[in-house]
């Protein structure tokens, strides 16, 4: 056999995320109710779709500049003070090839190795891998759910360091749902001000709010905008997560790293792409209100079908997931997650991807019908009402 060198150790030391577990076999079995899947059942609206097609017809095709197109980046300008109530300068807007690629981008234009990165506990898994790539390490602060899963403020600020060098924040929140108020908000910008560490705010479901007709309040309004480095996406809004479209704001120095990041990673987002999101700028908004309805809707059904068995952790109040209680049927949710999958045909995505605070719990998506939905959540609480009648068996091995 031939010996090769081998991979990175951070790569080495990385994990898949536990919700890609589920999904791939969920794919594989035919009639599956796919509630871990997080992304919107939508189709992108016509004419976003009807721009793309436009968009090859008349020849953008090309590179762009890596930052994006200058025309888009105005329109985003107008969206960040329209939306968000952020007066942002276009030169200080960097677009990526989704949410992702930008939030990547910051951190790896931010962080050194050994640097600390302060994550929310429960989190979106990515970022750990985004961090371990910058050979930074994670610190998870916990936002429990006696909290209604915000932040613990007395827990962050003794969990920073000298080595802190950036701290995250997700409002709306993956998977939790939570929107942190202007107080919190606040209170986070003042201990980043303290320590003088970045903040990071991703905002990729900023106007997916359920309880609210405004977008969810924006970090870089209660605290210090030059420290802020806010990430955003089409994905969500706009139901365009094959796209690859997002962007984000932040100081000019901030962007000119995310830029050499992005050079030599993607180049620029697709020129196709860029201009879809230009027409869904300015086109009717209609579309992004209808959809929160649905999920606000959906939302609603999958409270009271909780609540009935006693299952609901806490009502969401932004994104498109909501967390149900599974600790009285299983040591650990990966393995109910598996074993639902197994015997009940639903999908859902195991607590333990998202940290600690959630490992007793799944995430379900509200982007799915309302009959799937009715019938998958019907399906979960049978099952925790069975096994819980039962003793809890060995966690499978991982």
């Amino acid at each position: 056999m031939v010996s090769l060198p081998p991979l990175s150790s951070a790569i080495l030391e990385a994990h898949h995320s536990g919700i890609r577990e589920i999904s791939n076999l969920a794919m594989a079995r035919p009639g599956t109710i796919r509630l871990e899947v997080g992304q919107p059942n939508f189709p992108t609206p016509s004419h976003v779709a009807e721009a793309g097609r436009k968009a090859i017809q008349e020849g953008w095709t090309f590179y762009t500049q890596t930052f994006g197109l200058p025309s888009l980046r105005e329109r985003l300008a107008a969206k960040l003070e329209r939306v968000n109530g952020l007066s942002v300068d276009p030169g200080r807007i960097v677009c990526g090839s989704g949410g992702v690629s930008v939030i990547s981008a910051a951190v790896a234009a931010l962080c050194d190795p050994g640097d600390e990165v302060l994550l929310p506990d429960p989190h979106w898994p990515n970022l750990t891998t985004m961090a371990a790539t910058a050979h930074a390490r994670c610190v998870f602060y916990p936002c429990p759910a006696e909290l209604g899963f915000l932040p613990d403020l007395d827990r962050l600020d003794a969990l920073v360091s000298e080595r802190t060098r950036l701290l995250v924040v997700n409002s709306p929140n993956n998977p939790t749902g939570a929107v942190y108020p202007p107080a919190v908000l606040r209170a986070i910008g003042e201990i980043a001000e303290r320590h003088n560490i970045w903040l990071l705010s991703d905002q990729c479901y900023d106007q997916i709010s359920l309880d609210a007709e405004a977008a969810a309040p924006s970090l870089a309004t209660f605290a210090d905008p030059e420290r802020v480095i806010s990430a955003f996406t089409f994905s969500k809004t706009y139901s365009m997560t094959g796209w690859r479209l997002g962007y984000a704001t932040a100081a000019p120095q901030v962007v000119d790293g995310m830029v050499k990041v992005l050079e030599s990673n993607t180049s620029c987002p697709s020129t196709i792409s860029q201009k879809a999101g230009e027409a869904a700028l300015d086109g009717p908004q209609e579309c992004v209100g209808e959809m929160v309805s649905a999920y606000r809707r959906r939302r609603d059904l999958v409270v009271d079908l909780l609540r009935e068995a006693a299952l609901l952790l806490s009502v969401p109040q932004g994104a498109f997931y909501i967390l149900a209680d599974v600790s009285p049927a299983a040591r650990d949710s990966r393995s109910f997650a598996l074993r639902l999958l197994d015997e009940r045909g639903v999908g859902v995505a195991p607590g333990t991807a998202f940290g600690q605070v959630a490992a007793g719990a799944v995430r379900i998506s509200l982007a799915s019908s309302d009959e799937d939905l009715r019938e998958g959540v019907g399906r979960i609480c049978e099952m925790v009402g069975e096994l819980a009648e039962t003793p809890l068996a060995p966690s499978r091995p991982r």
